[in-house]
C-alpha cells in the first residue's frame, strides 16, 4: 500500500466521530483505526502482532497515518480505541474507502458470490458459522460477507436479502458470478429488478431453468456476439453473449 493510499484510508476514517475526551489524547483516533485495519488486511489477527509490525515499519506508516510521536501506540491504547468504535460504523467507513479506491481504476466490477463454513468460528448456537462472501477476483478484495447461519436461510436467500444494500454500497458492481445453487428464479428476478447482470451455472438436475436457457439460446443471432473473458480458479474462460441476456433467466449453462 502506497503512502497516498495510507493517507486516503486515514482520511476516509475521519467520517467516524472521535469518541474520546480531548484531554490526554496522545495518538490520532482515526490513524489508530487505519493502523489496525491495515494489520487485519495483512492477516494479523492480534493487536500485539499489529503493534510489533507497526514498530518495524513506523518510519513508513507514521506520517501518512497522521501520527506525530516517534513510537506507535501501545497495545492497550489500540484496544481502547477499538472498544469505542461500532462494527457497523467501521464497516461503512471501509466500504467508503473501497468505493473510492476501486473507482480510480475500474468503471465496473465483477464479483463472485460463494458460501463458506468457518469451522474455527462458532455462532451463538455453538455451531460453525456459514458465511456468504462477495469477492472481487481481479483485485482480490472481499466487498462483504453475511451470516447465512444467523439469518436461518440458504445462500441464495441470504444474497436476495442483502442485494439492495450491497448494490447501493458498491454501484460499480455490475456482474455477479456463482455456482449452480444461485440459479434460482426468485433470486434471479430480484437481480433483474436491480439491473444487475449474473453468470450462474445450471446443471441438468434443474430441468425447467435449463430448458428456458436453451430456448433463449436457440433464438440467438450468432452474428451478434460479444466475447467476455473472466477468470475462475486460475484459468481463463470465455463467455459469449449472443444478445439474449436481457430475456434469458441464466447466462451460463453447464450441462
Amino acid at each position: 500500500m502506497s503512502a497516498t493510499s495510507l493517507s486516503a484510508l486515514a482520511q476516509t476514517l475521519h467520517s467516524l466521530p472521535d469518541p474520546r475526551s480531548k484531554q490526554g489524547v496522545s495518538h490520532p483516533y482515526h490513524g489508530m483505526l487505519a493502523l489496525v485495519l491495515i494489520g487485519l488486511l495483512a492477516e494479523m489477527p492480534y493487536i500485539a502482532q499489529i503493534r510489533r509490525w507497526a514498530q518495524r515499519y513506523w518510519h513508513i506508516l507514521r506520517k501518512p497515518l497522521g501520527f506525530k510521536r516517534t513510537k506507535p501506540p501501545v497495545d492497550t491504547t489500540l484496544v481502547r480505541a477499538l472498544a469505542k468504535t461500532t462494527v457497523a460504523d467501521f464497516q461503512e467507513a471501509l466500504a467508503q474507502f473501497l468505493r473510492e479506491a476501486l473507482a480510480e481504476d475500474h468503471e465496473s466490477l465483477v464479483a463472485a458470490v460463494d458460501g463458506k463454513t468457518a469451522k474455527q468460528m462458532k455462532g451463538a448456537d455453538d455451531e460453525p458459522l456459514h458465511l456468504l462472501n462477495v469477492f472481487v477476483q481481479n483485485v482480490k478484495v472481499s466487498l462483504a460477507h453475511y451470516s447465512v447461519t444467523g439469518e436461518k436461510t440458504n445462500e441464495p436467500g441470504c444474497l436476495k436479502t442483502h442485494l439492495a444494500s450491497l448494490l447501493e454500497q458498491y454501484p460499480l458492481l455490475k456482474l455477479l458470478t456463482g455456482d449452480a445453487i444461485f440459479a434460482q428464479r426468485p433470486l434471479l428476478d430480484v437481480l433483474q429488478e436491480h439491473g444487475c447482470d449474473y453468470l450462474f451455472q445450471i446443471k441438468a438436475n434443474q430441468p425447467e431453468i435449463l430448458d428456458a436457457a436453451k430456448t433463449c439460446f436457440a433464438k440467438a443471432d450468432p452474428n451478434k456476439t460479444d466475447d467476455i473473458d473472466f477468470k475462475k480458479k486460475g484459468r481463463m474462460s470465455k463467455y459469449v453473449d449472443y444478445g439474449v441476456t436481457s430475456t434469458m433467466p441464466i447466462m451460463f449453462v453447464n450441462g
